[in-house]
């Protein structure tokens, strides 16, 4: 995951922006860069929203990290398994959780306080979990209405 957020990092910084177009990002990985096809490009785009690196809204792709603190590496150029990182379906709970990683609060911690909010409120772990990180400022805005139809559906 690593060489992923490398990549996704080196994009918004060589375009100077924190948001891009869908095919803006598309376009630069694929035709300035020339690192994969148009088609692996957006499957790139795919695996990043999919992982929990960037978010969509409006067709506006942003990343969910701090890409300006990603040390890039002089000459970096992903290699074909960054198309591979796709994970299994995860957890609600391990995206939130993932998303408060990436934000640089260590999981150990933010498990802690989750716990102590489920337990003082009586909510679902991943209400407790989207509460923790809407109060450490981690961008989680896009998560609510799934979590809404999780808890519902219990």
């Amino acid at each position: 995951m690593e060489e992923l957020m490398t990549c996704l990092a080196l994009v918004f910084k060589r375009k100077g922006k924190s948001v891009l177009a869908e095919k803006e990002l598309v376009f630069s990985v694929s035709m300035d860069y020339r690192w994969f096809t148009p088609k692996e490009a957006q499957r790139l785009l795919e695996i990043g929203l999919k992982n929990g690196l960037l978010t969509r809204t409006d067709g506006l792709i942003k990343p969910t990290f701090d890409y300006k603190k990603v040390e890039i590496p002089i000459n970096f150029r992903p290699s074909k398994r960054v198309l591979e990182e796709v994970r299994e379906e995860p957890s609600l709970f391990s995206t939130i959780l993932n998303r408060i990683a990436i934000a640089g609060i260590p999981r150990r911690e933010a498990v802690a306080k989750i716990n102590k909010i489920q337990e003082k409120l009586g909510v679902d772990v991943e209400v407790a979990a989207l509460a923790y990180a809407k109060e450490a400022g981690v961008n989680i805005d896009d998560l609510f209405d799934e979590v809404w139809k999780e808890v519902a559906s219990r």
